[in-house]
């Protein structure tokens, strides 16, 4: 035992630490947060694993009951995990476990990341000033942007391995591949704000490498492409499919949601309010005095200090990158949010932050790195200590509340659920309804006798007699590609209806109706392309190929 305490006792003071601020997550019942639609998302997932659809992509219960092409666009790997792991131990728990990985598992992988870089007590810092960053508690305990906060968890990952591929463990780039390809298929937004982060770090590395690993590298970057390519290219392809303006309007304008310098780097006072401009809202910005304070402090240092070159270019490039995280929440930067279009879909430019607390701990890290190493342990213990007296009351949500999962499935918390972010990936051809959907189809004209209806995550089916010919519309929105089938022939439909749901017209008789799911092309050669990436990544594991 005293053997394995000396060797990981700084893995344990990590693991301590996170279950300090974790405690929540392991009391009875549910906690609150504004983003409610977990246990939804782990139900829908699950159906369509009963069903067969993988990928999943087309869900039925959201939507208000009307259905969502969902998982076509919404980072996927943290409900095709949470999904596995509630035939365990069911929904709720399931989903306070995912919250409780994605408070405390990232800061492994800051401290792995930062020990390579400049030693143990370095990386320990490091390690907690991220894991008590105040946006990790906006995360977790107000907005519950559950797969946001594992995005963040995973993105030191794949830092690390990118570093340990070229410098500890050369040419072994199979965890670089696997983290990058989960980190891909997580959070759509992180995604856009980490790759560059990613692309540069490679770049660097390279050429601290002399290019020796640029075809290995180069190839372990397609592949872990490839491996997302069925998520990446229908939610970045097909995102004319939905209407995505209804994901940028109103206060998801991002124009409605800079912030302040005080807020930045001054304001403590936590609540649980929404995003408005100003500090009316009742949310916290701020990056954590410590994570600022050391950033600037590391900037000194490089000054002040005899710093090899290489260091010195590294840690000014990633003062410049937390500068430029920072400048990108201020409304100063407006303009370069009017250049790239594509930033208009980030909603709040406070999500930079995410960019900021990961840098300034990284600094944190380097700042303890120059002092000699008997000194190094003592400042580490007084950072850490002041990080969590400042920070520590953050880590608690508003409130608790007893609840069942029986409950959160049933009556007006599950429609609740289902009516809940129904714009956000409404179909284009699609309009909000005002009612949950019937659970049967709707006659429009004409006569029919009993009808029994079967919906399912990828395909309904109905039978039904028709006594006088008739237009009956499937309680389905329509989303490329149903393809509807009457007595097993391929029948036509349309959508020209009000809410733009499947309609088809039958005259005089009996039938059997059933719809189905199907690929798109962009769909059909995205799955081809992880599953050939698949194959070569599963051959690079088992050593079948050499990069």
């Amino acid at each position: 035992m005293a053997k394995f305490l000396t060797k990981y006792w700084i893995v344990l003071i990590i693991f301590v630490l996170g279950l300090s601020v974790s405690w929540p997550l392991f009391s009875g019942g549910y906690f609150s947060h504004q983003d409610d639609l977990h246990i939804i998302r782990l139900v829908e997932m699950r159906k369509c694993f009963s069903d067969f659809q993988i990928p999943c992509r087309w869900v039925p219960d959201m939507g208000w009951g009307n259905g969502m092409p969902l998982f076509n666009f919404y980072g996927v790997f943290t409900y095709y995990l949470g999904a596995i792991i509630s035939y365990f131990i069911g929904y709720i728990a399931t989903a306070k476990l995912l919250f409780f990985v994605a408070l405390t598992f990232g800061s492994y992988g800051v401290y792995l990341l930062v020990k390579e870089l400049w030693g143990k007590y370095a990386g320990l810092t490091s390690a907690v000033l991220y894991l008590f960053a105040p946006y990790k508690a906006l995360d977790i305990y107000v907005r519950g942007a559950l797969t946001e906060a594992i995005a963040l968890s995973i993105i030191p990952f794949v830092l690390h391995f990118a570093y340990r591929s070229v410098v500890t463990d050369k040419k072994n780039y199979k965890l670089f591949t696997l983290t990058l390809f989960i980190f891909l298929i997580t959070h759509n937004i992180m995604t856009i704000v980490f790759l560059p982060v990613v692309i540069l770090w490679v770049v660097y590395l390279l050429f601290a490498d002399n290019l020796k690993s640029l075809k290995s590298f180069s190839i372990a970057l397609v592949i872990a492409f490839g491996l997302s390519a069925f998520f990446i290219l229908p939610a970045f392809l097909e995102k004319s499919l939905v209407q995505t303006e209804s994901l940028t309007r109103f206060e998801l304008d991002y124009r409605a949601n800079f912030i302040s310098i005080k807020q930045l780097f001054l304001d403590r006072v936590w609540g649980y309010g929404t995003s408005i401009p100003g500090p009316l809202g009742g949310m916290n910005f701020s990056i954590g005095w410590p994570h600022w304070i050391l950033a600037l402090i590391s900037i000194i240092v490089i000054f002040i200090k005899k710093i090899d070159k290489n260091t010195k270019y590294l840690v000014l490039s990633i003062f410049m990158t937390f500068l430029m995280s920072a400048f990108m929440t201020h409304n100063k930067s407006t303009f370069i949010w009017e250049t790239f279009s594509i930033l208009t879909f980030f909603q709040f430019p406070w999500r930079f932050l995410s960019l900021s607390i990961l840098t300034a701990s990284v600094l944190g890290g380097f700042v303890v790195s120059v002092f000699k190493e008997k000194w190094q342990i003592y400042l580490s213990i007084l950072l850490i200590v002041l990080t969590v007296i400042l920070n520590w009351s953050y880590f608690r949500p508003r409130e608790f509340y007893k609840i069942t999962q029986n409950e959160k499935l049933n009556g007006e918390l599950w429609e609740a659920q289902r009516k809940g972010a129904i714009l956000d990936y409404l179909p284009k051809t699609a309009l909000e309804p005002r009612e949950a959907a019937q659970s049967t189809p709707l006659v429009i004209s004409g006569k029919i006798g009993a009808n029994t209806f079967e919906n399912y995550s990828n395909r309904w089916k109905f039978k039904v007699e028709v006594l006088e010919d008739a237009q009956i519309e499937i309680p389905v929105y329509y989303f490329p590609n149903w393809k509807v089938k009457v007595n097993g022939k391929v029948y036509p439909s349309n959508h020209n209806n009000l809410l733009g749901r499947i309609s088809i017209n039958l005259s005089k008789g009996s039938y059997t109706v059933d719809g189905r799911f199907r690929n798109t092309p962009i769909r059909s050669i995205a799955n081809i392309l992880s599953l050939i990436s698949l194959v070569v990544f599963i051959l690079i594991w088992k050593k079948r190929i050499q990069l």
